[in-house]
């Protein structure tokens, strides 16, 4: 694998999220919604993918042999934090 493309990919999704988070955070200041676990859980789930691409690339940085079990970890954690902003969006 080609470990470079892989960090300047991961990188790439990092600022994307967090410019997401920004925007949707932006529109609830903007908006002056009330501030619910329905309004909240979206653009924290957006910073929680930022956070999580931020480390991960970092850690494939500093062992680029583990790159795959790296990207399988990353993958299992966005899902859960996917998976439990999702439940908060919809049970609240």
């Amino acid at each position: 694998m080609d470990v470079d493309r892989i960090k300047h990919i991961m990188n790439s999704l990092m600022i994307f999220s967090f410019l997401i988070f920004g925007a949707l955070s932006g529109i609830l200041l903007i908006s002056d919604t009330p501030l619910t676990n329905t309004s909240v859980s979206l653009p924290f789930a957006f910073l929680y993918i930022s956070l999580a691409t931020f480390i991960m690339t970092a850690q494939i940085s500093e062992r680029p042999k583990l790159v795959q079990k790296y990207l399988r970890d990353w993958l299992i954690i966005c899902l859960v934090g996917i998976i439990i902003s999702a439940l908060t969006f919809t049970l609240s």
